[in-house]
Order: C-alpha cells, then sequence, then structure tokens
C-alpha cells in the first residue's frame, strides 16, 4: 500500500499517518520547481500546512523557492523508517505545470543536489539540507508538466539521467536500499515519463488510473466512461504490462493501481473516478490473478482525504488494504539493481 502526503487539507503531520501499519510506502509531496525554472538556483518546495514560509537563499543570496522551516518532517522521517516504512521525495506534481529539464548536464546537476540535500549527510557539501539529517528511502517521479516550448522533447528530456544519476549514487552507500518510483498518467505512453521508463530502471510505478477517463479504473466497469468515437474505453492496466514486458529496462518493476482516496479530492476531477471498496475488490481479484509478477499493489491519492472517508467507520486507504489482506496479498519491497 502507498500512500501520497503532503498536499492534505490541515494535514496531520507524517507520523500520524506512518502509525497506520497497513501503509508502506508514503511519497512525501512536493519538490515542484525544479533549478531550470529558476535559472539554475535552489528548486523549490510545497508540504502543505507542515512549512513555515522562510525559504534558503541561493549561493548568489537571492531569494529560493525552496522552503526551508519545516521542523517536523525530519523527524517524523525517521519515526516512520523505524516503523518500517519507505519514505520517497516526490517530484513533480500538478501545480505548477511547467517542469522541465534543459538538458544532460542540468539533470546531472539536478541529481547531485538531489542526493545530497535528501540523501545521506556528507561533510564535504555546505548547502541546503531541508529534512536535517533525516534521509530519505528514494525519490518518486510525478511528472505532469504540460510545457513543451514548441520543443516536443521537453515534457520528458533528462529525467532518464536524473535516475541514472541516482542509481549511481545509491551503489556508493552500501548501507542503506533506495528506490526509485514513477506516477505516470494512465495513457500508455505517458508523455513526461515514458521515455524516463523505457531507458531507467524503476522499483515502483504508482499509476494514475484517475484523471484521464478513457483508461481509468472507472473505464473497467463503464466502458462508455471516456469513450472517444467508437472506441470504447478501458482500464489500461493490460497496455502498461505489455509496456514494461516489451519496450521498459524495468523487467522487474512493480504496477500500483492508482485510485483517488475518496469522491472529491484535490485535482480529481470527477466523483466518477472514485472506485468503491467492491470494485477495488474487483481490479485486484482480476489483476493479481493476471500479472502476479507484475502487480504491486494499491496507490491512494492522498493521506489525508483517504483518513476522513470513512467505509464502515474505517478509512479508506485501511479498507484497500483489508482487501488485500483477504486476498493473502504480500509483497516483499526490494530494489531495482541497475
Amino acid at each position: 500500500m502507498a500512500v501520497y502526503w503532503g498536499q492534505g487539507p490541515n494535514q496531520q503531520r507524517l507520523a500520524h499517518f506512518c502509525a497506520d501499519s497497513h501503509i508502506d510506502i508514503i511519497p512525501v509531496g512536493f519538490l515542484n520547481i525544479f533549478p531550470d525554472q529558476v535559472n539554475g538556483g535552489y528548486p523549490g518546495t510545497n508540504f502543505g500546512n507542515q512549512c513555515a514560509p522562510e525559504t534558503y537563499k541561493n549561493k548568489d543570496g537571492s531569494a529560493s523557492p525552496l522552503l526551508s522551516n519545516c521542523p517536523f518532517i525530519g523527524p517524523d522521517i525517521k519515526t516512520c523508517q523505524a516503523m518500517g516504512k519507505k519514505i520517497l521525495l516526490s517530484l513533480g506534481g500538478a501545480i505548477p505545470n511547467n517542469q522541465s529539464i534543459k538538458d544532460n548536464e542540468s539533470a546531472k546537476s539536478f541529481a547531485r543536489f538531489l542526493w545530497n540535500a535528501f540523501g545521506p549527510e556528507d561533510a564535504a557539501y555546505d548547502g541546503p539540507r531541508p529534512f536535517g539529517d533525516a534521509v530519505v528511502d528514494g525519490f518518486d517521479f510525478d511528472i505532469e508538466s504540460v510545457v513543451t516550448d514548441n520543443d516536443p522533447t521537453t515534457q520528458y528530456r533528462g529525467y532518464d539521467v536524473v535516475i541514472n544519476t541516482l542509481r549511481s549514487y545509491f551503489v556508493a552507500d552500501a548501507d542503506k536500499e533506495y528506490y526509485i518510483s514513477g506516477a505516470p498518467q494512465c495513457v500508455v505512453p505517458d508523455a513526461s515519463l515514458a521515455y524516463a521508463i523505457e531507458f531507467a530502471p524503476f522499483d515502483f510505478l504508482f499509476i494514475q488510473f484517475y484523471n484521464t477517463p478513457k483508461c481509468s479504473a472507472r473505464a473497467y466497469f463503464d466502458a462508455s466512461y471516456g469513450q472517444q468515437g467508437d472506441q470504447p474505453s478501458a482500464i489500461s492496466f493490460d497496455a502498461w504490462v505489455d509496456f514494461i514486458r516489451t519496450t521498459s529496462i524495468s523487467k522487474d518493476v512493480k504496477l500500483y493501481l492508482g485510485l483517488p482516496a475518496a469522491p472529491l479530492t484535490q485535482l480529481t476531477y470527477d466523483t466518477k473516478m472514485y472506485i468503491a471498496p467492491d470494485e477495488v475488490q474487483n481490479l485486484i481479484d482480476v489483476f493479481q490473478c493476471r500479472y502476479p509478477k507484475e502487480f504491486g499493489g494499491i496507490m491512494v491519492w492522498e493521506a489525508t482525504y483517504s483518513e476522513q472517508n470513512l467505509i464502515d467507520g474505517k478509512p479508506d486507504d485501511l479498507v484497500a488494504e483489508l482487501i488485500l489482506h483477504r486476498h493473502d496479498f504480500r509483497f516483499n519491497i526490494s530494489p531495482t539493481i541497475p
């Protein structure tokens, strides 16, 4: 079970959600402004109500969008990790939707910053550490940029280089296991991440089977939902498995059914996208059985909405996890070795 955290309304601390024994992975979002959008300065972050407005200054003394006063996130990461949770820093998100990477050198520089700022401490590094001495378990790529600048490569350029550079750093730290995940839209191929998924190793894909009606989870139950012309709609899980098997180097990546946590959640555009527990069970029946190697579990957007969406007195993420347990589903998390 993967549950995003960081953008919920009036959200509780990260450690609060880690106390839920049914959650295994929490992507923390977001690092949502990339260096090339701020002229090569420090990137920007947004973790909702968990940070004060103060930011780091760039090396030239100018203000950066990188939040410097998020006092609880670092300690909570360590608390969560002590409970066995994997905490990933999520890059991107839907707002703003103009992230891009200029070229391979920018990509390598971005990866180096991510490792120095959020990886293990290095005495030779004197830059920002937004989470203090806490070390994340990896990085999630939720790239939803719509910027092309009249260049079709802008939408996907550089992410494979960021990931492969991070992987080279992971190998250098033999004391800890690190992970790479992605959160593509359900359309195959995903405009922002398909190239990276093809050429860089991922451990998990939290596929967003919402937002896009024609390939959504809802389309599994209603072929007319999002239908375009004479072509009926259909959930794209089969297509994603085929893409991984035939195109990606990540042959062992685990595919997650990404679902909204409640009928109305931030950035979920249609209440029909919400999948009720009995429908979730149906999807698990089908895809866990059909693809036991590739099926990874359930991803939920987002923690606060999930907790507030009580079903028979239980939060929605718990209901989904109980469904997984009913099917005797277990998945041991282990990193991809490039």
